[in-house]
């Protein structure tokens, strides 16, 4: 029998990436969400076991750890607003305790590396490991730096506002030195930490090889993209101020904007060498490496679509949804097949469709195509075969101020046309 797995916090971005990873590994990995809907059009959403609950409902967890080995807590309560602490206290308590009752073997928990005082949600993660080892549980507790991934929400705060801002702003406060990590280095000491009995009842501080101050973060990115973005030296930073923008110009809330702001004013380096003796065969990869392997999403499944893939700020669900997430501006749509008649199967690859390429098909359930925007950026569209309806998932991927701007004034006016040439001649 393989071992189970259950992984808590499965709508995040973390665990998006992490349950692959699992299934691959031949592990049964049951899911604890609130709402299993959002995570219906997962990859592997047919692969793993259900189970509806929330931390901060204790009857509903027996269930959920009821037969499992080793529980991962990517529990995240920031989206609570301002009781997110005692969420976050109350929903360590119940699953240590029930955890415990249940005799799992291990919690693998990933908090957050660095902080001071003033940053009340780093102490709060900190806390939360500190509740789940009091439990009596064998606990291996993570702290990261900021997580280079597309989806992940800090990169998606650097993306978002890099490409916004013709300047980087530098407010002294920021000043701070960070480690950055990511996301297939992340991935690797999560795996890792179930195997290796010596990270048990550890508190293990983990970032990439360079160590960046914030600033540097961005500038990084520019580089990346082909960007000229000078810095600005800023006497002052307005943290709720810079949290409102955020919410106007990025994939991230104001309520989750605000405390990620908060820890740019702290340091958060690793500070001893347990990693290194725990995990020695890691081979961390350079910020530089880790952010072209964000651009090019290399941690996505194969042939699977984005829509399995993608993490956005707003559920993909409902007739329509406009949302972004993954450096993408997003239009989501069901449409009734009844009127479209589109037949996804009779569809051959190498039918021309005029300025579009045909750049993957499904097993006949999806398809998806690309289109190149000349100085604004990409499209890209992926049609999917759900029964009597059809999922049209727009993507633009923005170059710039240009490619933002023409999202916001000339998307609305041109994507009717564009798009239903492209749903005739599949029909056709």
């Amino acid at each position: 029998m393989p071992k189970v797995i259950l992984v808590a916090g499965a709508t995040g971005y973390v665990a998006a990436r992490l349950i692959p990873e699992l299934l691959d590994r031949g592990f049964h990995v049951r899911c604890l969400v609130r709402s299993p809907e959002k995570i219906r059009h997962r990859s592997w959403y047919d692969r793993v076991e259900l189970c509806q609950g929330d931390v901060l409902d204790e009857k509903s967890l027996y269930s959920a750890l009821s037969d499992v080995q080793v529980a991962y807590y990517l529990v995240h309560n920031m989206s609570s607003g301002k009781n997110y602490r005692e969420n976050e206290r109350t929903g360590a308590m119940n699953f240590g305790k029930v955890a415990k009752v249940c005799g799992l073997e291990q919690i693998i928990f990933l908090g957050g590396l660095g902080g001071s005082d003033k940053t009340r949600h780093m102490k709060s993660r900190q806390e939360t490991g500190k509740i789940l080892r009091e439990s009596g549980v064998p606990v291996t507790e993570f702290r990261s730096s900021v997580i280079i991934g597309s989806g992940s929400i800090s990169f998606e705060l650097i993306r978002f506002l890099t490409m916004w801002f013709p300047l980087i702003p530098a407010p002294k406060q920021t000043n701070q030195w960070g480690q950055p990590i990511g996301i297939r280095d992340l991935l690797h000491y999560l795996t890792l930490a179930m195997e290796l009995p010596e990270s048990r009842g550890r508190i293990i501080e983990i970032g990439g090889i360079d160590r960046l101050r914030y600033p540097e973060l961005m500038s990084g990115f520019a580089l990346a993209m082909g960007l000229f973005r000078p810095r600005l030296a800023l006497p002052l930073f307005p943290i709720a101020l810079s949290a409102r923008i955020a919410d106007l110009l990025t994939p991230v809330p104001n309520n989750i904007a605000f405390p990620l702001m908060e820890e740019l004013t702290s340091s958060s380096i690793v500070q001893n060498s347990l990693a290194d003796e725990i995990f020695p065969s890691m081979e961390l990869s350079r910020y530089a490496e880790s952010v072209q392997n964000a651009l090019s999403r290399k941690e996505y499944p194969t042939r699977t679509g984005w829509l399995g893939a993608l993490v956005t700020r707003e559920p993909l669900k409902g007739d329509h949804v406009q949302t972004s997430g993954e450096g993408l501006l997003i239009d989501f749509r069901e449409l009734d097949n009844r009127e479209h008649q589109m037949n996804l199967k009779d569809f051959h690859k190498s039918k021309s469709v005029d300025g579009w390429i045909t750049v993957d098909k499904g097993s006949g359930d999806w398809i998806g195509f690309y289109r190149k925007l000349k100085l604004l950026g990409s499209v890209r569209v992926e049609f999917w075969d759900k029964g009597p309806e059809i999922i049209q998932l727009l993507m633009f991927e923005p170059r710039g101020i240009p490619g933002l701007l023409w999202w916001k004034l000339v998307f609305p006016f041109v994507s009717r046309w564009m798009l239903e040439k492209l749903r005739r001649e599949i029909g056709s």
